[in-house]
């Protein structure tokens, strides 16, 4: 049984092997992918590849999609541990829907901190990826190191469920949810 998701506009839903081909074409856009690793275009080890994230544990691998089942790309939970995990590996498609970026990210960390409750966030990003280091930064994420290529940011939930109050257009209503969480 596939782990899903539910947002406002969007859903998200475990990566099944059948979207191992869209998964494939949004990794090998060089446009949509120049600060993620590089991968070969190999359908069988993209295959192979979602499998293995399947088990996991709470590691998962989303893809995003409209209510409608639009596939509009993906998004990254992983590195689980007890009280944090890393979110990334967001790929959208061009031309889709402009509330789909934002929406996907307030519901992909609403799952990693309200749902697998989750105290902290640790986001690696590439140095010239500015939009993504910007909408962190907007969001509450502090900056705690950084490196030649990376800059490294520590989310804690708290500042993350504040932040998201200001955008309720977004953000699902969760808080009964969230009352939960934080008892």
């Amino acid at each position: 049984m596939s782990r899903f998701y539910e947002g406002n506009r969007i859903n998200l839903r475990e990566a099944e092997v059948s979207d191992a081909e869209l998964i494939l074409e949004l990794r090998l856009n060089q446009d949509l992918t120049r600060f993620l690793n590089k991968l070969d275009n190999d359908l069988a080890k993209q295959r192979k590849y979602i499998l293995d994230h399947q088990n996991k544990g709470e590691d998962i691998y989303f893809i995003v999609e409209g209510k409608d089942k639009e596939r509009y790309g993906t998004a990254r939970i992983h590195d689980v541990t007890e009280d944090s995990f890393k979110c990334g590996s967001w790929i959208l498609k061009p031309g889709i829907p402009s509330y789909v970026a934002l929406e996907s990210y307030f519901t992909c960390f609403d799952y990693a901190f309200i749902e697998l409750n989750k105290r902290h966030c640790k986001l690696d990003v590439v140095k010239g990826n500015l939009s993504v280091i910007n909408l962190h930064k907007k969001m509450g994420a502090k900056l705690v190191n950084e490196d030649n290529e990376m800059l490294y940011f520590y989310f804690s939930r708290d500042v993350y469920l504040d932040s998201r109050k200001k955008y309720p257009k977004y953000a699902l209503n969760r808080n009964s949810r969230i009352k939960q969480v934080l008892k």
